[in-house]
């Protein structure tokens, strides 16, 4: 077989080798056509410069004309057509996005907001029960605002839309704001919390509410799956010329075929350890696209059984 056949049937491309007379004389195994059969050409054969169509039952073809007188088929669309769809695609994303985040927050507010007058009382006394379940309302409410939140930022940091600051901070002061938020529910976890972040470290570059998200994703993933009298820790470091948090927990760890899925949007670990906590598997993808677009990085290691250790690298500068 030819050398450049032999590349086309490595890459993935289906082909036919079609002779003057409109023949198949050769194919790759996944060709709509097979050798001996008919090229269904519409026009007049063989074509005298390179042409596109589409073959009824078959499909978009490109036909390229050889110098031996046959004429080399490539089957699919091409590499140019594929690009420009998924550039429109990705287009189009943004604007559906903004719209379904923006007409699921309405009904969310109302909801809420009903749920709250009822709390109060303000359509008649409420028993203990119903507060329980009015509760339940609330907190799935917040679930899905949160759920929407991500989305939105998601969409909005991938196309362009959201661009997070990059201005001097300092990595304490981020720090002492998460570790406030978090304390309390650690102690009724009967989580120890010990936080290191020592004076003198470089002032770094982002977005304070930013880091700030990007440290609450952390810590909340090592607040959700540290088991009741487990032990988390925070340590700020200089390195690399930045600043790197780092925040460890002794939960179940990571399986090493879920290690390089963990910030995929969405991802969730089969592992029941993981399922029974609920989650949407976005904190954590949408952290590090605002760690990436501050000009910083994100990253984990971890031990199965053993915890896992979530790091946030941070530029210096002034």
């Amino acid at each position: 077989m030819t050398d450049w056949l032999e590349i086309l049937t490595a890459e993935g491309v289906p082909w036919t080798l079609v002779g003057a007379d409109g023949a198949v004389k050769a194919a790759s195994a996944d060709a709509p056509l097979e050798a001996g059969a008919s090229f269904p050409a519409a026009a007049a054969w063989p074509p005298a410069e390179a042409t596109a169509l589409e073959v009824p039952a078959l499909g978009p073809a490109r036909l390229y004309p050889l110098a031996d007188g046959q004429t080399l088929v490539l089957w699919g669309a091409s590499y140019a057509a594929l690009a420009a769809a998924l550039e429109a695609e990705r287009a189009r994303l943004p604007k559906f996005i903004s719209t379904l985040t923006h007409e699921l927050r309405l009904p969310l507010t109302s909801i809420k907001g009903y749920a709250d007058l009822l709390v109060k009382g303000v359509m008649g006394p409420v028993s203990d029960s119903q507060k329980q379940f009015l509760e339940v309302i609330r907190n799935n409410v917040d679930r899905m605002a949160t759920l929407i939140e991500r989305v939105s930022e998601m969409g909005k940091l991938e196309s362009g839309r959201l661009r997070p600051k990059r201005e001097p901070l300092a990595v304490k002061q981020a720090v002492e704001a998460v570790a406030a938020a978090y304390r309390p529910r650690c102690e009724e976890k009967k989580q120890v919390l010990e936080i290191t972040v020592p004076d003198g470290l470089p002032i770094v570059l982002g977005e304070m509410p930013r880091v700030v998200q990007i440290l609450e994703a952390m810590l909340d993933n090592a607040h959700r799956y540290t088991p009741s009298g487990g032990h988390i820790t925070l340590k700020a470091e200089a390195v690399n010329g930045g600043v790197r948090v780092t925040v460890c927990d002794d939960g179940p760890g990571i399986a090493p075929e879920d290690a390089r899925r963990v910030f995929d949007p969405f991802f969730r670990s089969e592992a029941p350890e993981i399922r029974e906590h609920p989650g949407w598997g976005l904190s954590l993808h949408v952290a590090r696209l605002f760690a990436e677009h501050m000009g910083g990085t994100m990253g984990f290691e971890s031990t199965p059984g053993k915890g896992s250790c979530f790091w946030l690298w941070m530029a210096a500068g002034s």
